[in-house]
């Protein structure tokens, strides 16, 4: 029982992260170059939709899922290249 309860926890936490996760999106190179964008995950039906609607390999989408509060990362994707800074 008291697994069952951990175990319970944890997806509840895993999927409340979900929900809370926010990022700022500054496009530096290609298309809309110079804007920058407020990804909330509140208004997604699934993790990580508005990365996959932009493109995002698997690969990225994996760095995307494993980063932490003010980190940055850089994603080429063509023609278009993007920083991320995930702030919540």
């Amino acid at each position: 029982m008291k697994n069952f309860f951990q175990k319970f926890t944890q997806v509840m936490s895993e999927v409340l992260d979900f929900q809370a996760r926010v990022w700022v999106v500054n496009v530096y190179a290609g298309e809309h170059k110079g804007e920058s964008y407020v990804v909330n995950e509140d208004a997604f039906s699934e993790p990580l939709q508005w990365m996959k609607k932009k493109g995002y390999q698997e690969s990225m989408l994996n760095k995307v899922e494993a980063m932490k509060r003010s980190q940055i990362l850089e994603f080429d994707l063509g023609r278009v290249k993007h920083r991320l800074m995930r702030v919540k």
